[in-house]
């Protein structure tokens, strides 16, 4: 991961907007970002399951900060695209980082896809203003401390991953930041401290009228095409476990 020294303030203004598939603790980082536990609903607390954007608007180290929570999806359509621009602030100039929110251990195809579906639509810059967030720190290190790993190191564990998630992740740049959700209220600030840092060595979108047009028929054939190699590379696994159990090649 790049290195970043912890600013004692920070710049205004910064427009953050959580994506991520269903359960990726989107609304979570949410609440800790802006310091309220209640400012997205969350899991089994939600009264519904949200279908549009929700921001909220607040003030972080003395900067204005507007979050905004998208709902989880695991196809990213035009609709999803226009519900963000009509959800950001209405001020003035904002400087726009995606926060990629993704579970630790739980990288499928279908997490990868939806990577792959967000860059079809902002294109190549979207690498360039997202911080892949990582959730559910406090359950990896549980789950290693039941292993016997002490003190796990987090590094460790993207030292793992295949090679294709590896290649993925280092579009953005090698730019992440693992988080604990249920940490103190304490600790929770300091980590926002160091989101804030990161966000203010990115460039980000400056104007409203910087995000991209979409060309929806092009979106659509991207995404074909990508399910189509996914459905090819499926068939010729099956295809050579089947030729390993009949001709003895296990």
């Amino acid at each position: 991961m790049a290195s970043y020294e912890i600013e004692e303030w920070v710049k205004p203004v910064n427009t953050f907007v959580l994506l991520g598939r269903p359960g990726s603790g989107k609304s979570r980082t949410g609440n800790t970002i802006t310091g309220c536990d209640k400012a997205f609903e969350f899991g089994f607390h939600a009264k519904r399951t949200p279908t549009k954007c929700e921001s909220k608007q607040t003030e972080i180290f003395e900067a204005e900060v507007c979050v905004i929570d998208t709902p989880g999806v695991s196809l990213f359509e035009k609709q999803d695209f226009e519900d963000i621009q009509s959800a950001l602030p209405e001020e003035g100039p904002s400087k726009i980082i995606f926060l990629l929110c993704v579970t630790i251990g739980r990288l499928t195809h279908d997490e990868l896809s939806l990577i792959n579906q967000y860059f079809v639509i902002f294109g190549d810059d979207f690498a360039n203003n997202t911080i892949i967030i990582f959730t559910h720190l406090d359950e990896w290190e549980s789950d290693m401390k039941d292993c016997n790993v002490e003190n796990p190191k987090f590094d460790s564990y993207l030292h793992t991953l295949p090679e294709q998630t590896k290649t993925i992740f280092r579009r953005f740049h090698n730019r992440y930041l693992p988080v604990n959700n249920k940490q103190k209220k304490s600790e929770k600030m300091q980590w926002t401290l160091k989101l804030m840092t990161i966000a203010n060595s990115m460039q980000g979108f400056n104007m409203f009228s910087n995000f991209p047009t979409v060309s929806y028929s092009s979106y659509l054939r991207d995404i074909a095409l990508s399910y189509s190699t996914y459905l090819r590379e499926m068939a010729f696994r099956c295809l050579r476990n089947i030729q390993g159990k009949v001709f003895g090649n296990d």
